[in-house]
């Protein structure tokens, strides 16, 4: 009899030690009216990310995203576009920030935000019990799902853009390590070994077309060739580095400080024209 006493006892203090717990981590929450801001994508032309020491800055010309800090290239538009479905996303639960202790959610010293034009919008901690994440915007505190500390977090080259050149520009000239091709002063294409008219086309389309299946953070090695691609009334070329073939091709940027990682079939489509590709390798990440 005693034991079952004990047990009932025990059972009971779990239940209140629980509901208190559930209570404190629910406290000052009010049922949420609907999406985070009144703004629209449309609106937005400047993004600023920091996480802990790291700053992005991305600025919208023409409807293209442009990365301009910590370097210059062509943002990734699908990520960005991700990133913007921020600004309507459902708010679980809101409560007013004044009435917390901002460092118990992440909030008082948090380093991860993100500034949508003027809009600031912090990161703090996700909830235990339902995984949602705490934000603040203005003077209140917001739960939303967590879709978008990951990216937010990951490295720069998660948001370059994975072609190697920008869709919009025109090559003019190709240094492969085999062979060059040049457009010469009547338009004709030029090449210093025999190449048809359809490989030429073919590798036109893989360098202005073809994308990576990740950009990352430029990772030394020893190099394995050199590319350059010419582009038309540009004095510089743009330079890569060869620094890996298996088990995939690594086409690196060394003054960006980042690397396209391609499958292994992108070998002889960028790098070999005319020649038939090896076997596909399928690598993702």
């Amino acid at each position: 009899m005693q034991s079952r006493l004990l047990l009932n006892l025990f059972l009971l203090l779990l239940v209140i030690a629980l509901a208190a717990y559930l209570l404190l981590s629910q406290e000052d929450e009010q049922t949420a009216s609907g999406q985070l801001t009144t703004l629209s994508a449309d609106e937005i032309n400047r993004i600023t990310i920091t996480h802990n020491e790291r700053v992005i800055s991305l600025d919208k010309s023409s409807d293209t995203w442009l990365m301009l800090s910590p370097i210059e290239a062509h943002a990734n538009a699908f990520r960005i576009n991700t990133l913007l479905k921020l600004l309507e996303t459902v708010s679980h639960a809101d409560y007013k920030a004044a009435s917390l202790d901002l460092d118990k959610y992440g909030l008082a010293s948090a380093t991860t935000a993100i500034e949508l034009n003027d809009t600031l919008i912090t990161f703090g901690i996700t909830n235990p019990i339902n995984n949602l994440r705490y934000i603040l915007i203005n003077d209140t505190v917001h739960l939303i799902d967590d879709h978008f500390y990951p990216l937010l977090s990951s490295q720069t080259g998660t948001l370059v853009a994975r072609e190697l050149v920008p869709a919009s520009a025109e090559i003019s000239r190709i240094v492969l390590p085999d062979i060059t091709l040049h457009k010469d002063s009547d338009g004709n294409w030029q090449s210093t070994a025999a190449i048809s008219s359809d490989a030429i086309i073919n590798l036109l389309h893989e360098w202005q077309h073809g994308q990576a299946f990740g950009v990352h953070n430029y990772m030394e090695r020893q190099s394995l060739g050199t590319i350059q691609i010419f582009l038309a009334n540009t004095s510089e070329p743009i330079a890569f580095e060869i620094t890996d073939t298996k088990p995939w091709l690594i086409l690196a940027r060394p003054d960006l400080d980042i690397e396209y990682h391609f499958n292994l079939e992108f070998y002889d489509r960028l790098l070999k024209p005319g020649s038939q590709p090896p076997a596909a390798t399928e690598i993702t990440e």
